[in-house]
């Protein structure tokens, strides 16, 4: 094959084989595309779906070392639109209106930013389940309401009340019936009556249409025969780089043992005490904060955002009494902010050795014990 597609819930597999010819491989985690290109040499990837929470997430630079190997990287849909938003000016092919809307910074038609990465995140079943998405992505709820706006269903207010209901709730939580509680709570009954007729069979699944106009683009490309991919850049390969390779390398050595995998597998179920545990961890790490990592812009807003919902802080005069009960000022506030974004950044990234760090914390703290009961018990 000449394409290595990373396909999870966005689309069935049957469906992308029809519009693509490649080799399908499951969502992808730190290492994978680096895995794929070393072994497979394709002339094109494309990355619709990605693995977090009890694994690290594909980094930037195994994609920048695979535009530099020639290969053509597509993304679209789900981890492949922000992976492609934040890469594009290296070469990696965006494609799709959630690609689109990561880069404008803006959902068309919607107030606030657009940035969350949790904004495509959905729960799915195991891959040995069949994968099936069990919750809905927030850009399907919100081309939803979009087109319920459009057909008369709900007005532009109405469109805005659930939007931000729906960004409230936990990614894990959002779903056609949430929409539909929602819109019972704020909404007038006429307009409840109209929505929860019209949804079921309207539903505007958005990532899916951007992941089919991802494989179509891929299909282009090859029936062009198209020269290796050029890159503008030089690829270094300093020590983390080299790390990482090492990592990828040995991974099968290095395995969690069955009880921790298990203990991770169900506190990725409670996604803020994932992040706490693993915000926690990256102090076990010997390399922490020398640099493992992408280097990345930090920013304050999306800890502000976060800090705004936690607390309740949403006038201005809420949060800057908040800031002087914890003895802060302004200035001291986006320090705070800053660290924490930080924080952020290098837990979502998940640098080598975390998911052991994280279970030996979980294990020190007292933790450990008591998530691997209520997670059936020893492991098998």
């Amino acid at each position: 094959m000449n394409a290595v597609v990373f396909l999870g819930p966005t689309l069935p597999r049957a469906e992308a084989e029809d519009l693509l010819p490649a080799t399908y491989l499951p969502p992808a985690r730190q290492g994978d595309i680096y895995r794929a290109v070393r072994a497979l040499r394709p002339v094109t990837v494309g990355l619709v779906d990605g693995r977090f929470l009890d694994t690290g997430t594909v980094w930037h630079r195994e994609i920048l070392w695979a535009l530099s190997e020639g290969v053509h990287v597509f993304g679209a849909a789900s981890m492949g639109a922000l992976r492609a938003a934040e890469l594009a000016p290296f070469g990696m092919r965006g494609i799709g209106k959630v690609f689109a809307a990561y880069c404008d910074g803006c959902w068309p038609g919607d107030p606030g930013t657009f940035e969350d990465d949790d904004e495509v995140a959905v729960v799915h079943a195991p891959p040995e389940l069949g994968g099936a998405a069990l919750s809905d992505a927030m850009v399907d709820l919100r081309a939803t309401l979009a087109s319920a706006e459009a057909a008369g269903v709900v007005a532009t207010s109405d469109r805005h009340l659930l939007i931000e209901a729906l960004r409230c709730r936990s990614f894990a939580e959002r779903s056609v019936a949430a929409l539909l509680e929602d819109a019972a709570r704020l909404l007038d009954a006429a307009t409840v009556r109209r929505l929860a007729a019209w949804v079921p069979d309207n539903k505007v699944e958005r990532k899916r249409l951007d992941a089919i106009e991802m494989l179509r683009a891929m299909a282009a490309l090859l029936a062009s025969a198209p020269a290796r991919f050029t890159a503008d850049f030089v690829m270094q390969q300093p020590l983390f780089w080299r790390r990482f390779v090492a990592q990828c390398e040995t991974e099968d050595a290095e395995a969690l043992d069955p009880a921790a995998r298990r203990v991770l597998e169900r506190l990725r179920r409670d996604p803020k005490a994932w992040h706490a545990c693993a915000r926690s961890a990256l102090g076990r790490l010997p390399l922490a904060g020398s640099g493992t990592m992408v280097e990345a812009e930090v920013s304050p807003h999306r800890a502000l955002d976060r800090l705004r919902r936690e607390h309740g802080l949403w006038r201005r005069s809420d949060l800057l009494a908040w800031v002087e009960a914890n003895g802060l000022d302004e200035a001291g506030l986006e320090r705070l902010l800053l660290r924490d974004d930080e924080l952020d950044r290098a837990a979502a990234e998940t640098p080598p050795g975390l998911l052991r760090a994280m279970a030996d914390h979980l294990r020190l703290s007292g933790a450990f014990a008591a998530i691997l009961r209520d997670a059936g018990g020893a492991p098998p």
